[in-house]
């Protein structure tokens, strides 16, 4: 079994024991069978890139080919959204969503619709396919933040390079959450005062 299957395999038993049914986690794995693969530059590879310390890790365009950066962006053409705890406040870094610089991770929003239909706001089950860390959630709200496709291609989406703040342990190059290995982009200074986003309750 190759890797990528193994991955794929261990994925499928955590759906299935967040007790969601065959048709959800299928929806799920297809997200990722669909998007399109990560190919890297001659001489580069994941463990190149993850044997540098965070801060000090190479631009995207230093080790992935143009066609897969073009075609990654391209999956957000339609609108980004994300999933978070904290309410949307201007009260909180003058209303600029994510870290302290500014930077927040977003998924198409068409994976975001999967996501929220199959977990069915069940907190558990958000946890396991987003990659939160068990009981993360508790039992509190969870928001849902949409961008829409004007406001991507006017602030414009890219590929983590990891350097972020918000980027963790998990994170992995070429644009995947993992383990979930889902899609992710990372948006600049998205601001609530601008109108940057709609957002509601998604539990």
């Amino acid at each position: 079994m190759s890797a990528e299957d193994a991955q794929k395999y261990a994925q499928w038993n955590k759906y299935a024991e967040a007790g969601i049914e065959p048709e959800g986690r299928v929806k799920l794995l297809e997200i990722s069978e669909k998007a399109p693969k990560v190919e890297y530059q001659d001489g580069w590879s994941a463990e190149e890139i993850l044997s540098d310390a965070k801060g000090n890790r190479q631009p995207v365009e230093d080790y992935l080919t143009a066609d897969s950066i073009a075609q990654h962006k391209q999956q957000f053409s339609n609108g980004a959204s994300r999933f978070q705890v904290f309410e949307p406040s201007t009260s909180y870094q003058d209303g600029i969503i994510g870290g302290k610089d500014g930077n927040s991770f977003w998924l198409p929003q068409e994976h975001a619709d999967i996501i929220q239909e199959v977990a069915n706001g069940d907190n558990r089950r958000y946890e396991i396919i987003l990659g939160f860390d068990d009981g993360y959630l508790g039992n509190q709200p969870l928001y849902r933040l949409d961008a829409s496709s004007e406001t991507v291609a006017q602030k414009g989406i890219s590929i983590p390079s990891g350097n972020e703040d918000g980027a963790n342990s998990w994170w992995r190059p070429g644009g995947r959450t993992y383990p979930g290995d889902m899609l992710e982009g990372v948006m600049k200074n998205i601001s609530i005062k601008e109108g940057d986003i709609t957002w509601n309750i998604a539990n």
